[in-house]
């Protein structure tokens, strides 16, 4: 029992609550971490990245773990891509299978031709002595994209053939990963490169992109390739040349109005004594 300076009031239940506030807090952030085990197991889907391209492919990652010592153990899994209507698209490979305990398997998604948002859903069956299956599902968001093509023209300034130049992409002056691309150009030619770049959550309107050689390139590369700044949009074109033909629609639409409303009209149908 504790008691305060004057020596009159208890502060036993102030205690009491701050330690029944405490054991709640602690419950509530236990129910809140999903990477807690359930009966000494758990599971995993984890990849570098969930954006594609349609038609293209992603790897991840997953691994199931019982913690408890069984005389029999036997994990299984499948996999597959949904819609949002819960039907199965694109591929997973390999779709089914069986899992050693605490080992990573990989599984491969081909994203379907049409873009949107897709569920990779795995899910876990593990076996374990006479007891009932345990079944347990998890899942990844795989977003998949129409990617927006970037080309441009390199020129080689130099006297020298170069072949499989490396170089890559900026866009709106930040390094788009994975974007190394080689090009042969001829001494004193172009030659057109192009890179289809998956962007997530790109801003619509107007964006710059140029190309830049790469550092592994030997010699003075920096001045031997030039392309210059590039533009391109999203979710809208430029409109500056539709808004000057709207512009002289409307004037010549106008002076065909006044032109009709003021043209006179001629006096067809009246009686012969008025002609």
């Amino acid at each position: 029992m504790v008691w305060n300076e004057e020596g009159g009031v208890c502060t036993q239940k102030v205690i009491t609550a701050i330690a029944v506030f405490a054991m709640v807090f602690a419950a509530g952030a236990i129910l809140l971490d999903d990477s807690s085990d359930v009966d000494g197991a758990s599971s995993v889907i984890k990849g570098e990245k969930n954006a594609v391209k349609v038609n293209g492919d992603l790897t991840y990652q997953i691994m199931f773990f019982e913690s408890e010592e069984f005389e029999t153990l036997g994990i299984s899994y499948t996999a597959d891509l949904k819609n949002s209507s819960g039907s199965r698209a694109g591929a997973v490979f390999p779709s089914s299978g069986n899992l050693s305990n605490g080992v990573e398997t990989e599984l491969t998604v081909t994203a379907p031709e049409t873009a949107g948002r897709y569920v990779l859903t795995v899910t876990f069956t593990e076996n374990k002595d006479d007891e009932d299956p345990v079944v347990t599902e998890r899942t990844q968001t795989v977003t998949v994209l129409e990617p927006i093509t970037l080309t441009a023209v390199l020129k080689n300034n130099s006297k020298v053939d170069f072949t499989d130049f490396a170089v890559y992409f900026y866009v709106d002056g930040g390094f788009v990963e994975d974007s190394k691309t080689l090009v042969s150009v001829v001494a004193g030619e172009s030659e057109t490169v192009s890179y289809e770049w998956v962007a997530e959550n790109l801003s619509n309107g107007k964006h710059t992109f140029n190309v830049v050689a790469g550092d592994e390139n030997i010699g003075d590369y920096k001045e031997v390739i030039s392309g210059g700044e590039k533009e391109f949009y999203v979710g809208h074109y430029d409109y500056g040349l539709v808004n000057i033909f709207l512009a002289v629609f409307l004037v010549v639409l106008v002076v065909i109005l006044i032109y009709l409303y003021r043209k006179p009209v001629k006096n067809y149908g009246k009686p012969k004594s008025r002609r």
